[in-house]
């Protein structure tokens, strides 16, 4: 928005490509392969011949390729060995967690003199992709117009997750007592954990089951199954960040290791309740890393209900 005449290319692993692919402010998109060397990188980077280097996610090899590339601006953080590689530096300490990771990452625009930035992230969902959404959800049972919940118990492991017990408490709940869909999402990865989740689920008699979505939908797609939804809950996990940006209302789950903080990686820019354990136990617990108790226990499971509810229903 700064610089409209600008061609902007996003540098991403694999892992992260869909992200960026087909959105409207990205112009190209190069994926890194890991075992590219440094010569081979320092090639691409010339190819490219770009005037501006922005390490949003700095790393030694990257930073020196940008650097022997010869790309006139390169920007990164201060505070790393490699830091002489960049002629223009921010000074940012990530590690105290006292800002959101997007504000971070928006101080890297500071050099070049962007002084206006957005208040949520944008992530276009297409009509045909919302079309797609509700065939798939309709071809499960799930009637157009019908209101549901989207659950992600999954967890990559980053942080501490409440216990599939609970999940399930709150999605028997939601089914039972207040007639409500819930659609629960999750990766190929994830199968023993769904697993576990079904086999606790089938201690209920529950009419309107749970529509299990695992490892079947792009994030193109799951982004709309998200955004028709009237709630999204789950742990400190990258698919809460994608019901955000798409504006769906979130409950998060968090743990209080300070280095999972919600000040750092909470949901940006949509409506959200964040729970966090509360009359811990111990003061492992307090500090997230207890091997006697769970200290995610201490998130009740009423308040992940209450809070679910407040959303449910209600027109956006």
């Amino acid at each position: 928005k700064s610089f409209p005449k600008a061609r902007i290319t996003a540098l991403v692993s694999a892992y992260a490509q869909e992200v960026v692919q087909d959105h409207p402010a990205v112009d190209a998109v190069e994926v890194i392969d890991p075992q590219e060397g440094i010569a081979e990188l320092r090639d691409r980077f010339k190819s490219l011949n770009a005037d501006v280097f922005i390490a949003l996610y700095p790393r030694p090899k990257l930073a020196t390729a940008a650097w022997l590339s010869q790309i006139p601006i390169r920007i990164g953080t201060a505070f790393r060995w490699y830091g002489f590689m960049f002629n223009l530096k921010t000074r940012i300490h990530r590690h105290y967690g006292d800002r959101h990771e997007v504000e971070y990452n928006l101080d890297l625009l500071k050099p070049l003199e962007v002084a206006e930035f957005p208040t949520r992230i944008e992530w276009p969902v297409t009509v045909e992709q919302k079309e797609k959404a509700v065939h798939l959800l309709k071809s499960r049972g799930i009637a157009p117009g019908t209101p549901y919940v989207i659950v992600h118990p999954g967890h990559k492991g980053s942080a501490l997750n409440w216990s599939v017990y609970r999940y399930s408490e709150v999605i028997a709940r939601l089914c039972q007592e207040k007639n409500l869909r819930v659609v629960v999402t999750g990766g190929f990865d994830e199968t023993r954990l769904i697993a576990q989740l079904t086999s606790l689920l089938d201690f209920y008699t529950l009419e309107n089951k749970p529509v299990y979505l695992i490892g079947e939908c792009t994030l193109k797609q799951l982004a709309a199954v998200y955004q028709g939804a009237d709630c999204f809950l789950s742990g400190s996990t990258g698919t809460m960040h994608i019901a955000a940006a798409v504006g769906t209302p979130t409950v998060a789950l968090f743990c209080p290791i300070p280095e999972t903080t919600p000040v750092r990686w909470g949901p940006w820019g949509n409506e959200a309740v964040i729970l966090m354990p509360s009359h811990l136990k111990c003061v492992d617990c307090q500090r997230g890393r207890c091997k006697k108790h769970d200290p995610m226990d201490g998130i009740a499971e009423d308040d992940v209900f209450q809070a679910v509810m407040k959303f449910v229903r209600r027109p956006r």
